[in-house]
């Protein structure tokens, strides 16, 4: 097999191939975050030696260089690996043909599931730059294109952060001459997948005034105006 595998974690169990995998590896990374995720998964108890815990993307691709010649490393991830996550710069940094993946739901998906909407006409983004201040990545897009976005899609989907939230977002929708007029519905969905899940449904206005955990996904969508 492929000597590095990433498997995406956080709303299903994992299939045959991935837990086999995953059993075969002979170390296993994660994040804090995921590696509290991972244990609420049956295959904790038998991997939990294996598991080591690293925060920073830059050191966890480091340990994979170190190792991944001469052992399988396996590398858990956020949902789908694919969507704006870690399985792009594993992919850029060891080549397709070293890597294996096996995702998971991505977040957005399961947030259109979760308020029962469409999502084949969403324009999705990300305002996630990653967890250090130092290493912030660059963005396609920032909240204060929401606006613009929103004239040309009925629907957006943006995956946030700590400094780019849904608060943020809501004050950007309620003082654009562009959206003003518009009558918009944000649906903010918390810790999708956990105990803790929640989903909040409201205008840009009532959504400024509300506090929100992380992480979090926001949909924003026109209603009322025929769109």
């Amino acid at each position: 097999m492929p000597a590095i595998t990433v498997i995406g974690i956080g709303f299903k169990p994992l299939d045959k191939r991935a837990a086999e995998t995953l059993e075969r590896s002979a170390m296993i990374l994660a994040s804090s975050r995921l590696y509290d995720v991972f244990r609420g998964y049956s295959e904790f108890e038998r991997a939990a030696k294996k598991i080591r815990v690293i925060d920073s993307i830059d050191d966890t691709l480091a340990v994979i260089r170190n190792n991944y010649r001469t052992c399988s490393v396996a590398l858990l991830a956020s949902g789908d690996p694919m969507f704006f996550g870690i399985g792009r710069r594993v992919i850029e940094e060891f080549g397709k043909d070293s890597v294996e993946l096996f995702p998971d739901l991505s977040s957005i998906q399961a947030a259109f599931a979760r308020v029962k909407e469409p999502w084949d006409n969403a324009f999705l983004m990300s305002l996630h730059r990653g967890p250090y201040p130092e290493k912030r990545r660059s963005l396609a897009y920032d909240t204060t294109d929401i606006p613009a976005l929103l004239q040309n899609h009925p629907v957006v989907a943006v995956l946030t952060d700590t400094e780019k939230n849904p608060v943020v977002i809501a004050e950007v929708l309620s003082l654009s001459p562009l959206t003003r007029a518009a009558e918009l519905l944000m649906y903010v969905c918390e810790r999708l997948g956990s105990a803790e899940e929640r989903v909040t449904e409201g205008t840009p206005v009532q959504i400024a005034h509300m506090a929100f955990s992380e992480p979090n996904v926001v949909i924003i969508k026109h209603i009322g105006n025929g769109q």
